[in-house]
């Protein structure tokens, strides 16, 4: 995912402070500022797709292969090492 390019800030509240001090400390242990060590975690959370959006990528995705072709190879090769 494209760290760079357009940002737009981002404002959460109502964090509760032991939520806000224990990411602090995990910034401050990375040598990283809060806003920065959000930032990357973020793009993290970002960059990788949800279950649901992987189901329907996968499930929308032409294989460019039909299923007759697959379930045809599939059988020919069962024959293959059935007859070995």
């Amino acid at each position: 995912m494209d760290e760079g390019g357009d940002t737009k800030p981002v404002h959460i509240r109502e964090v509760p402070s032991k939520v806000v001090d224990i990411l602090q400390k995990r910034a401050d242990a990375q040598g990283m500022s809060l806003t920065g060590y959000l930032r990357q975690h973020l793009i993290e959370v970002a960059s990788k797709p949800t279950m649901e959006e992987w189901i329907e990528s996968a499930t929308n995705r032409t294989w460019g292969v039909d299923r007759e072709t697959i379930v045809r190879t599939i059988r020919e090769l069962r024959d293959e090492v059935d007859s070995e």
